[in-house]
């Protein structure tokens, strides 16, 4: 039994190292983005005014604090709040030269209870808190967790990577990526050009694995069954519509304003 079990194990390929494929984290060539406030209308399972967010990127720095500062702040509304109350602030606070992060708070308002999670990067490790508060009780409790790999990108550090990419139709960026306190590996494929509402556009996939903090193996990640990102095929390369099959349905998030700062 022994020796039929080796011969199986030889038998079987041995899974490709994900770290390996890992896209360097140093920005493309493209120009950077300049200070902008972008707005967003969400819709859910067809259903408009669903939702608005709102992203600014290069916020000033109050006094006395350093770095490249990003904020997203919004949520839903109307019957989509009724159904599914949710509410966000999350800001970061980047590297200006590298743009890689240095530290990201998230907060989540789910009516019921409210989730805080506090990120922060030290050389390759990330360390998080993630604080869950009971709205009607007050009760809290508290998880930490840890990461560690050298290239681990916060949702706004790796859509300002992407875009600085030259993004060549066929080509695949693999960034590891930890949004709150679990990380996963994106994959970003570059579909190609096309028009979008008139405007030209990269049209863009994206999936998802988790990534198991102690072994690094990779696992299914079923919240999100599919995505698809256009950015502006020009110098802002600015997102203008996100659709997302996930575990609550067809979410949608388009372009509704932009201006810069």
């Amino acid at each position: 039994m022994k020796t039929l079990a080796l011969l199986l194990a030889l038998a079987i390929p041995a899974a490709a190292d994900w770290r390996k494929e890992v896209t360097p984290a140093k920005l493309g060539p493209h120009p950077r983005l300049s200070p902008h406030q972008l707005d967003y209308q969400l819709s859910w399972k067809g259903m408009l005014q669903a939702g608005r967010l709102s992203f600014t990127f290069g916020e000033r720095n109050p006094k006395g604090v350093s770095g490249y500062r990003v904020s997203a702040r919004g949520g839903s509304r109307g019957l989509a709040a009724k159904l599914f109350p949710y509410q966000i602030d999350f800001r970061s606070r980047l590297d200006p030269s590298t743009l890689r992060p240095r530290s990201f708070t998230g907060i989540e308002d789910e009516g019921n209870e409210i989730k805080t999670t506090h990120s922060v990067w030290n050389g390759s490790t990330i360390r998080s808190t993630e604080t869950t508060r009971v709205v009607k009780t007050g009760a809290q409790k508290e998880k930490k967790s840890e990461f560690t790999h050298p290239a681990v990108h916060d949702i706004f550090s790796c859509l300002l990577h992407v875009r600085s990419h030259p993004l060549k139709s066929g080509s695949t960026l693999v960034m590891p990526l930890q949004p709150f306190d679990k990380p996963y590996l994106a994959r970003i494929h570059v579909q190609g050009r096309e028009k979008l509402g008139g405007r030209d556009a990269i049209r863009l996939s994206l999936s998802l694995q988790r990534i198991d903090p102690a072994s690094k193996e990779l696992r299914a990640y079923k919240k999100l069954k599919s995505a698809t990102l256009w950015l502006s095929d020009d110098q802002d390369r600015i997102p203008l519509e996100i659709r997302s099959s996930v575990f609550i349905g067809d979410v949608r998030m388009s372009l509704a304003g932009s201006r810069k700062l």
